[in-house]
């Protein structure tokens, strides 16, 4: 049966490297998710930083996914350079810390999009303003006078 020696003699190796390294291995990395949203625009340049924003990094299976919230009109150009934008922010921290982009639209109220409202037929109304209960035909109407305004 072997027994478990120690050596008094050895030391540990971080007394055996340089001080530059050693502060080096104290910081611990910045995979923060704050630190990486504060120097956003240093990371991805101030052009690309305008067009997007660092929404949340989350963490699946071992690959974490960085979620972009980006105005549709820079949906396209965004979404062509999902490939560098991982590189850079990969670069920035030193190691493989993002593996995916996600982009999330932002819509700046759009003319295109249509409020929908509710139109009632007669016949509707009809059923509506012979309910006995007072306080729920006005409600009744006045949800479906909301969608004409």
């Amino acid at each position: 049966m072997k027994k478990n020696r120690t050596f008094n003699s050895l030391k540990p190796i971080r007394t055996l490297l340089p001080e530059n390294v050693k502060k080096l291995i104290k910081n611990k990395p910045i995979t923060d998710f704050d630190s990486l949203r504060n120097s956003w625009n240093r990371v991805l340049g101030e052009e690309t930083a305008k067009k997007c924003q660092l929404i949340k990094i989350e963490k699946n299976n071992n690959k974490k996914s960085v979620f972009l919230k980006v105005d549709r009109q820079h949906l396209v150009e965004i979404d062509y350079s999902r490939d560098e934008i991982i590189k850079k922010i990969n670069s920035f921290l030193g190691y493989e810390y993002v593996n995916k982009i996600l982009v999330n639209i932002e819509d700046n109220g759009s003319t295109q999009i249509k409020e929908k409202s509710l139109k009632l037929n007669k016949k509707t109304e009809g059923i509506i303003k012979i309910i006995s209960d007072e306080a729920l035909r006005e409600k009744l109407l006045n949800f479906a006078n909301k969608g004409k305004k």
